[in-house]
């Protein structure tokens, strides 16, 4: 994702899309506000995704084997300093649906050669989460030491795995500055390895990540202020020579995705699912699951498809919803206008649209019109009202 179209996307984020309310119990809040948010997904996007962000001085290394860990960072500290503040700040939806803790397999993932056995690291939290359709939206393997001495032998390191690029909310921003004191975008190191390109980013005593994509998906090892440089290249060796096989843990959503139907939970996204019956559509399918999230069992994903009279739509309630998919969202219902649809059904069949039910939190409906107009779809979404 390059700086401009975050930017863009950050300058889509409505103010009255963002509201006060609690997303995860003791570890994630909303905070009201568009520089909150806009300042979370810059730190969030770039801690996470792949920016191509270059200088004259910032061109790719070839790697070779003499290459040395802090080569992997040598660009850091460069064009300006950063510093640190806290944050409350959340995407108003959570970008995932559902969550499975590994942390119990840690045992069996070393034996089968899965993960690498960190014996200096003997604490965890392995989990995975999964997005409301039962498909993987990430793994994360946690290793985690605590040195008796306060800071001394600290160490996080963290691997995360995912399909595709993930938005992520972090606790902690990190910014960046230039001498005027305005924010600067991170400033990273690019390092071409067996034709895929890692960045780097981070300094000695502070957070450092390592990121790529390759044709499995996208990858990031993230080292805390106790962790070196030898610590996060040694890790990404590990796994550069045994690449994770994100299929392998498709499979594990039936462990916390429960894959039903709308008759036997007829209340699930009660006021977010149109009543296309009363509306003189024929119900041609409609399916639902329930996920295991924050230890309660809610709806996290619906899917029903419609036809009448030549009209075909298809109508998608999401419990989870990733950054772009929040800042492409039209509207709530009563604020959708005609004009609106015009616009956003110009170059394409859908629209997103933002519901704060709160059933059991706000989220995101997709109206797929496969066959019909705009008046078709007006009369669709007001009947939510």
């Amino acid at each position: 994702m390059s700086l401009e179209k975050l930017q863009d996307a950050v300058g889509e984020i409505r103010d009255d899309l963002i509201a006060d309310a609690d997303v995860r119990p003791a570890r994630r809040k909303i905070h009201s506000g568009r520089l909150a948010v806009a300042a979370c997904l810059l730190i969030a996007v770039f801690a996470f995704s792949l920016p191509l962000l270059r200088t004259a001085d910032s061109a790719p290394r070839q790697w070779s084997e003499t290459m040395t860990a802090k080569e992997y960072f040598k660009n850091s500290g460069k064009k300006g300093s950063s510093q640190a503040s806290s944050s409350s700040a959340s995407l108003v939806m959570p970008p995932f649906a559902a969550e499975l803790s590994l942390s119990d397999r840690r045992a069996l993932f070393e034996e089968e050669g899965v993960i690498p056995p960190l014996t200096d690291h003997p604490e965890e939290d392995f989990r995975a989460e999964f997005n409301g359709d039962g498909s993987l939206y990430k793994l994360c393997f946690w290793w985690m030491r605590r040195g008796e001495k306060g800071a001394e032998g600290y160490s996080d390191l963290v691997y995360t795995a995912a399909p595709r690029e993930i938005h992520e909310i972090s606790d902690v921003i990190y910014v960046r500055t230039g001498e005027d004191g305005e924010p600067l975008p991170p400033f990273v190191t690019a390092t071409e390895r067996d034709g895929i390109l890692i960045l780097g980013e981070g300094a000695e005593n502070e957070t450092k990540t390592l990121s790529w994509q390759d044709g499995r998906g996208w990858h990031q090892i993230r080292g805390s202020f106790g962790d070196s440089y030898e610590d996060l290249v040694s890790l990404l060796d590990w796994f550069w020579e045994h690449p994770l096989d994100l299929e392998r843990f498709e499979a594990l959503a039936t462990e916390c995705v429960i894959f039903s139907s709308r008759a036997e939970h007829p209340d699930a996204f009660r006021g977010c699912v149109p009543d296309f019956e009363a509306l003189g559509y024929t119900v041609l399918s409609e399916v639902l699951n329930l996920g295991k999230r924050w230890g309660e069992t809610v709806p996290v994903w619906f899917c029903g498809s419609y036809e009448k009279d030549g009209i075909r739509a298809r109508w998608t309630v999401s419990a989870g919803a990733d950054a772009d998919a929040f800042a492409d969202c039209l509207g709530r219902p009563a604020e959708i206008t005609e004009e609106k649809l015009a616009g956003a059904l110009k170059d394409k069949n859908y629209i997103n649209i933002f519901l704060d039910r709160n059933v059991p939190a706000p989220c995101m409906a997709t109206l797929v019109l496969e066959q019909g107009d705009i008046a078709d779809a007006l009369e669709i979404i007001r009947s939510l009202h």
